[in-house]
């Protein structure tokens, strides 16, 4: 692919190293050093998950992460420092930040798909993320959770 400052997430093939770790997703690594001249701290990236899906716990050596729902809801998840997880449900127009080395996961346990963006920052791609995937550490279910939800106007 050409180096270019603006793209489209239409623009992307299916990538297929992706497409193994998540199965049925669709998701764009847009802004990367593979694909924007002279990035070398930030990725960015577009995801819409189908209905009952998830991405299991893992986390970043290298980054930190932001993932902003554009539409339908998710569960961002994440283990706290004293080692408890925490899961938040969320909405359009809210956003989930998560720090360098904390274990996370994304899940969309309703009957609709969701979609969300998401970056990374201080690197300029996943594999320089040093991504670790904790999927048998960490098994988590996906099922609607019974979690308290902040309604925003």
């Amino acid at each position: 692919m050409e180096k270019k400052q603006v793209w489209h997430y239409s623009e992307f093939p299916e990538d297929k190293e992706t497409s193994a770790l998540m199965p049925g997703f669709e998701i764009q690594y847009m802004i990367t050093k593979d694909h924007v001249a002279d990035d070398t701290m930030a990725v960015f990236g577009h995801c819409v998950f189908p209905l009952r899906s998830s991405h299991y716990a893992h986390l970043h050596k290298l980054a930190e992460e932001v993932v902003y729902v554009i539409k339908g809801k998710v569960v961002n998840g994440s283990v706290d420092k004293d080692g408890n997880k925490e899961e938040y449900e969320c909405s359009p127009g809210m956003a989930t930040f998560v720090k360098k080395r904390q274990v996370h996961w994304t899940r969309n346990p309703y009957d609709e798909p969701a979609e969300f963006v998401f970056a990374y920052y201080g690197v300029s791609s996943l594999n320089n993320s040093g991504y670790v995937d904790m999927q048998k550490e960490i098994p988590i279910e996906n099922k609607v959770p019974k979690v308290k939800v902040t309604k925003f106007k």
